[in-house]
This record gives structure tokens, sequence and C-alpha cells, in this order.
């Protein structure tokens, strides 16, 4: 089994989340709404420069105000149906520029007002870690 150390940002702009819609029956989390994110390539790049890499290739957009919020691991299945053992480094961030488009692993991007969250079928690990800061 393959770790894969992901990393993801709670994006936020007035008053607003940022969630992307996973592809139809394709893992890790298919058919749920995730926190923007992907996974880090420890070799050559910071977990910093990670993230912002991430968002610009599944959002088209860019972030700042950093802030580490959590860690966390889950097992799941990839995109290509193995079983992999997930790392997630979640960070909280601002927006800050360009148009949210989706791109790689998204079909749809979402800005989702907190008290509406549970009204969406989240992601198991975004669960967990919005149960944890009492936004669910």
């Amino acid at each position: 089994m393959k770790s894969r150390i992901i990393v993801g940002a709670i994006i936020e702009k007035d008053g607003k989340l940022l969630f992307g819609k996973k592809k139809k029956d394709i893992g890790p989390y298919p058919n749920t709404l995730v926190i923007i994110g992907g996974g880090a390539r420890l070799e050559t790049e910071t977990i910093e420069d990670a993230i912002k890499r991430e968002i610009v290739e599944e959002a088209n957009i860019k972030i700042k105000n950093l802030k580490r919020l959590s860690f966390d691991e889950d097992y799941e299945p990839n995109k290509y149906g193995q079983m992999s053992h997930l790392v997630f480094l979640v960070f909280k961030a601002e927006y800050e520029s360009g148009k949210p488009t989706p791109g790689d692993d998204i079909v749809e991007l979402i800005w989702l007002e907190k008290k509406d969250l549970s009204k969406y079928q989240l992601a198991r690990p975004t669960v967990k870690l919005f149960k944890e800061l009492k936004w669910l």
C-alpha cells in the first residue's frame, strides 16, 4: 500500500468556504464535496509551496494568509482503485485572486456558507474535521 501526503485548504471569501465536487465514481472520495488540495511533491517543494500549487491546479486561484489547521489520516482507494494511506495536512487560507475554475480531479467549484454544510455530502475526512471545529 502506498502512502501519500495530501495538502488541502479551507479557503474563505466573504464568509463562504470553497469546495470542489469530485468526479463521479472516481476515488478517492468520489461523488462528494472536498476542500481544495492534492498530493505534495516533498522531493521538490515545501508543504506551503505544495498547497499553493494545488490550489492553482484544482481551482485556478491564488490564496493568502495560510495558517496550519489540522492533520489527519485515512485509507481510501485512489483514482486507480488501489488502496492508499492518505496523510492530510490542512490549512486555512483566504482567497486572494483569480476566477475559480475547476481543474484536474474537480468537476465543479461551490462556495458554501458554514450554516449550510450539513446539507451536502462532504468527504469523510472533511466531515471529521468540521465536527472537530464544531462547524457540523
